[in-house]
């Protein structure tokens, strides 16, 4: 054991808490245990700014530190940033018991944790055992950090001889770093040597990763399955599972494994995002919504916030504001426009993000058929593309888009005219396809509406035959509606009753009913159909048929 007096002098220390007397109380501990340079943080966001600028040696950080970053989001951001080197100690205090409250933290690998309240001979054990460890693997720490692996395996190989003890952490390093350099042969075998003397769901969970690499994937996702049974708390399990069904094409599956590991620990923002990612494309948006929101909250003081989620998350809103009660809508509606309102507060300046947030925002528009504000938000996207100096292809086509879903068919043609010009890449010719084939559509659509108007306006003056042209024409169309149908079959059937038998126009009846099909009598245009299949029945019965 170190003489833990000695081996505190020279250890650069953060405290990290936001009560003014438990800061004073470690720091008195610390001292009388030999520590001489120490510094303390009240809240996450000066811890970081601690951590960014210098180096330490030992992070104590209280777990709950009341607004802002949390212990978890402190580790988090230093691993993130690369600030936590490989030789430095991330010690977790916490008086938190409920589980979802500290697995969060631990998954990002802090090197020990503490329960609060802890004594002064408490904190001394800890740490002595802590830093024994910690010194005899100096050497592979340091050559971690200095980005030298092979050097970080020969030495961790020569203390696995050296230090039997020390079997647990130094196969945790050796396997970690075989999988890093896509050893997995190896990384399975050294996991498997610890496997033979005891159970550890972490080298398990090794294994299982690299049978994936290794291409066998149901047999890795079979043992993680059997781990999950004996450790069901063990969340990597969960995202493994995820991550192995995914690369199969089981999207649906993975999605069900997240959900399960966001259960045990919803505070990992990565996890909540990655839960939204596939939710969304399973097209499962209400999963989709309470993922990216969750991220969103975890994210918004953390090195994770990013405009990506408040834009996935009002993406996935969208998709959900046709259904559902008109108070749910107008929650949904409110929490979309106030991720818009913090979209332009946070990244103002960011003509790319304000391009995203206009394109999103004017999607949401066009759902709720407030035509005026979906105009307005693609005329600012249009604004903000003009900002951002060379636009690739993806946001001329989202702006393309735009123009489509905002009835402006010029614009739209000219652009994507423009980008046709320019040579796409598979994937963008296909969306610049499926954007013309929505803009044809919508002409005709349009071209339709107008006829069938010519139409009603033929009929109302009794000019049969000239409203038969008018709804013949639009029903040429296969997008023609029900009520153009109806309309057509209405002005042949008055031209019979008014003139003569007609068999072509009878017969023109039939075809526009079949292309009717059955009409459920919840449908407002019911009764109006079964009046006109009465006069066609007795039509057809009239002329023999």
């Amino acid at each position: 054991m170190i003489n833990l007096e000695h081996a505190l002098q020279d250890k650069r220390i953060l405290i990290v808490d936001d009560l003014v007397e438990a800061r004073s109380s470690m720091k008195k501990m610390l001292t009388i245990l030999g520590a001489q340079t120490m510094d303390t943080a009240t809240d996450g966001r000066e811890a970081m700014d601690f951590i960014l600028e210098k180096d330490y040696d030992i992070v104590l950080s209280d777990y709950n530190l009341g607004k802002g970053k949390d212990g978890q989001q402190i580790l988090e951001e230093a691993r993130y940033t690369s600030r936590l080197r490989a030789s430095s100690l991330f010690i977790l205090v916490t008086g938190e018991n409920a589980v979802d409250m500290v697995m969060g933290a631990l998954e990002y690998e802090p090197d020990n944790y503490i329960t609060k309240p802890f004594t002064l001979n408490m904190l001394r054990e800890r740490l002595t055992r802590i830093l024994t460890t910690k010194q005899k693997l100096a050497e592979v720490d340091a050559f971690i950090d200095g980005g030298e692996i092979d050097k970080a395996i020969a030495a961790a190989e020569i203390l696995l001889t050296k230090y039997p003890k020390l079997e647990m952490p130094l196969i945790r390093i050796l396997g970690k770093l075989y999988v890093r350099q896509k050893r997995y042969q190896q990384a399975l075998e050294i996991y498997s040597q610890l496997l033979n003397k005891r159970s550890v769901s972490w080298a398990r969970l090794g294994q299982a990763i690299c049978i994936h690499f290794m291409g066998e994937s149901e047999n890795a996702l079979a043992l993680l399955q059997r781990t999950l049974i004996d450790h069901p708390m063990y969340v990597q399990c969960y995202d493994w599972c995820a991550i192995i069904l995914n690369s199969l094409g089981r999207p649906q599956e993975a999605q069900k494994q997240l959900e399960k590991a966001v259960e045990i620990s919803p505070k990992a923002v990565l996890r909540q995002m990655e839960l939204g990612r596939i939710a969304y494309q399973n097209c499962d948006f209400p999963v989709a919504e309470a993922a990216f929101e969750q991220a969103m909250r975890l994210g918004r003081f953390s090195c994770y916030k990013t405009a990506h989620n408040y834009l996935q998350f009002s993406d996935a809103v969208r998709h959900l504001l046709k259904g559902g009660s008109d108070r749910v809508q107008k929650l949904r509606l409110e929490k979309v426009l106030r991720a818009f309102d913090e979209l332009r507060q946070d990244y103002a300046g960011q003509e790319s993000v304000m391009f995203e947030t206009c394109i999103v925002e004017g999607k949401t528009f066009v759902t709720i058929g407030d035509e005026d504000k979906a105009l307005k938000s693609a005329k600012n996207a249009e604004t903000a593309l003009g900002r951002i100096k060379k636009p690739d292809h993806a946001q001329q086509l989202k702006m393309a888009g735009a123009y489509v879903d905002t009835g402006q068919h010029v614009k739209a043609k000219d652009l994507m005219r423009k980008l046709k010009a320019e040579g796409l890449s598979d994937e963008h010719g296909q969306q610049l396809q499926a954007l013309e084939n929505s803009l044809n559509q919508m002409t005709i659509r349009e071209h339709t509406a107008r006829l069938n108007a010519r139409g009603v306006g033929c009929y109302e003056k009794g000019e049969f035959s000239q409203a038969i042209e008018a709804f013949d024409e639009a029903a040429n169309y296969e997008e023609a509606g029900i009520s153009v149908l109806l309309n057509a079959i209405q002005a042949k059937i008055s031209l019979i009753e008014n003139t003569q038998m007609d068999l072509v126009q009878l017969k023109d009846c039939y075809r526009y009913f079949q292309r009717i099909g059955p009409m459920g009598s919840n449908d407002e245009r019911y009764e109006r159909y079964e009046r006109l299949k009465h006069s066609f029945t007795r039509l057809k019965r009239a002329a023999g048929l």
